[in-house]
C-alpha cells in the first residue's frame, strides 16, 4: 500500500523572495516535512524543532498545529493515505473498462506509489509505527481496507470466487516483494510475478 511525499512549492513575491505558506497550507507544509524526515531518518527523528527546521517555518507554527509527536505522526499518516488513495482512484478511473481486470488489479497495487523510493520507505515506516502506536492503527486499517475493496472488486470481475481473500494474499505478496527490494537496494519489475500469483489464485478458485 504504497504512499508519496511532495515538497511544497514556494511562490516568489514581487521582490523575488519566497513566501512562507500560511493557514492550512502551512499545516500541510509541516506534514510534508514530517514525511521527508521519516523517509530519510525514520520516525524516531521526528520532533517539533526538526520539523520546523525542515519546513523552514517557526517552531511556534509546529506547536500551534500539533500538540505532540504522536499528533504529528497521525496527521502525516492521514495525509499520506489521503494522497495515495486519491491516486489509486484516479488510476482505476483512467484505466476504464477495457483493461483486463486481473492486470488492472495488480497495477492498482503498484501504480499509485510511482517510482519514489522515499515515498515507499515513508509508507512502510509509518505503517510499522502503527504497531507501536494504537492511534495510528485505525488510519492504517482504513488505508488497507480501501485497497482490499478496490482489488477485490477487480478480482471478482476477473472470475475470483473468493475475491476478498485473494485480494489479501495479493496485497500481502506485493508488500513483501516491495519491502524486500527496499531492504536490498535492488530493483526489478515485480508486476509479472504478481500477475502470475493472481492467475494462480483464480485457477485455484
Amino acid at each position: 500500500m504504497p504512499s508519496s511525499t511532495r515538497t511544497p512549492v514556494k511562490s516568489p513575491t514581487a521582490q523575488g523572495k519566497p513566501t512562507r505558506p500560511r493557514g492550512l497550507a502551512r499545516r500541510e507544509a509541516l506534514l510534508d516535512a514530517v514525511l521527508r524526515i521519516v523517509a530519510e531518518l525514520g520516525t524516531d527523528a521526528v520532533t517539533h524543532r526538526r520539523v520546523a527546521e525542515e519546513a523552514e517555518l517557526p517552531l511556534a507554527s509546529t506547536t500551534y498545529w500539533f500538540d505532540s509527536k504522536e499528533h504529528l505522526l497521525t496527521a502525516a499518516l492521514e495525509l499520506a493515505a489521503e494522497r495515495d488513495l486519491g491516486r489509486l482512484r484516479d488510476h482505476v478511473s483512467a484505466a476504464g473498462g477495457e483493461t483486463d481486470p486481473l492486470t488492472l488489479a495488480v497495477s492498482t497495487i503498484l501504480a499509485p506509489a510511482g517510482p519514489s523510493r522515499s515515498s515507499l520507505i515513508t509508507t512502510y515506516a509509518l505503517l510499522l509505527e502503527a504497531a507501536r502506536r494504537p492511534v495510528l492503527r485505525e488510519i492504517a486499517q482504513r488505508w488497507t481496507a480501501a485497497y482490499l475493496e478496490t482489488i477485490g472488486v477487480l478480482l471478482k470481475r476477473a472470475g475470483s470466487r473468493a475475491p476478498q481473500a485473494d485480494a489479501e494474499l495479493l496485497l500481502a505478496a506485493a508488500d513483501g516483494l516491495i519491502i524486500e527490494q527496499l531492504a536490498s537496494g535492488q530493483s526489478s519489475d515485480i508486476q509479472p510475478r504478481l500477475i502470475r500469483l493472481a492467475g494462480a489464485l483464480l485457477e485455484r478458485s
